[in-house]
């Protein structure tokens, strides 16, 4: 399996500066679990995370919702974003439907996939899972931490996912080949930080649910 490659990846991003520090990872418990320590162990309280993505090749111990393990085999893109907002805890689940509306703009965009948002967290292609979002808060003296964690099933064969094909799908089964992902990566932070930076400054997120309840499903 090839392994991510940075200078693509930096080639291709167009962000402002989601994304622009990544750190990558070959092997890690999780992104989220590794973003958390990042936070926590900041040295100088002016060191700021924000816009930070931890990205790892695999996951020993992916974490879904409900504390459900996640399949993390090499070949997928599995990332945790780090985000410091002002927004009001009230109103971060709506940057997580955010992040899910840019996974599946992408994908359609990019790739002609009709994935859909399940609700809460979890991206499918028809009945099969494609991909998953876990979301968690942090604060830190004054500072409140948003970490949006993403899996996505991207280079996997059916092999790959075998205990769980039933019930997912990658990618490359569904367009039958490979793909960048540094290409995926990087458009999926440049559509967030879009939709993201509008509804910070505005809170406007009646304009941006239009498109995702589109492809919102709730069972």
């Amino acid at each position: 399996m090839i392994n991510f490659n940075l200078s693509r990846y930096n080639k291709y991003l167009e962000t402002a500066y989601i994304g622009k520090n990544i750190i990558y990872l070959k092997k890690v418990d999780s992104t989220n679990n590794f973003a958390l320590r990042l936070i926590k162990n900041r040295k100088e309280e002016n060191e700021n995370p924000d816009g930070t993505v931890i990205l790892a090749e695999t996951q020993e111990k992916g974490r879904g919702r409900l504390e459900r393990n996640w399949l993390s085999p090499s070949g997928g893109l599995w990332f945790t974003l780090i985000l410091r907002t002002t927004l009001k805890e009230k109103e971060l689940p709506e940057v997580v439907l955010i992040a899910a509306y840019s996974v599946t703009a992408v994908l359609k965009a990019g790739y002609g996939i009709d994935a859909i948002i399940k609700w809460p967290n979890d991206i499918y292609c028809g009945k099969s899972k494609l991909g998953g979002i876990l979301a968690e808060v942090e604060k830190v003296d004054d500072n409140v931490f948003l970490i949006i964690g993403i899996g996505i099933n991207v280079n996997l064969d059916t092999t790959d996912i075998a205990p769980v094909v039933k019930e997912s799908t990658s990618i490359k089964i569904i367009i039958g080949k490979d793909i960048k992902r540094e290409n995926l990566l990087s458009k999926i932070l440049l559509d967030f930080e879009k939709n993201y930076r509008y509804y910070s400054k505005t809170k406007d997120f009646k304009t941006i649910f239009k498109k995702i309840e589109k492809i919102l499903t709730y069972t």
